[in-house]
């Protein structure tokens, strides 16, 4: 015996049954438009505005660092100047990073 039930043939689905309908295409242009004319927000702050939002970053940026230099000096590879230069970009782009939130940081402090 199947665990299922058979459905009846004409019946109706209950989810479709209740389902409101869309009648005037005006109503929902409304919504669409509010969406997309929202007004420029700046973006959202971290939650730690201190320098506790600062020790992950750091720890990031000096692991790249480090990555590149063990690249560079350490390895064997081949290919070791180029896994060097990718992790130094990458540490180039994390050190922007926390210049930039550093100088947030500094910004809040004077007012």
């Amino acid at each position: 015996m199947p665990k299922t039930r058979k459905s009846k043939k004409g019946s109706v689905s209950k989810s479709t049954q209740g389902a409101p309908r869309a009648t005037n295409s005006n109503s929902n242009a409304g919504l669409a438009t509010r969406r997309t004319s929202s007004p420029n927000r700046p973006l959202p702050s971290p939650k730690a505005r201190g320098p506790q939002s600062l020790i992950w970053p750091v720890m990031v940026t000096l692991g790249c660092w480090g990555m590149a230099f063990s690249f560079f000096v350490f390895s064997s590879d081949a290919n070791h100047v180029l896994f060097a230069g990718m992790a130094a970009l990458m540490a180039l782009l994390w050190t922007f990073s926390v210049g930039v939130r550093i100088r947030k940081l500094l910004i809040l402090r004077q007012r």
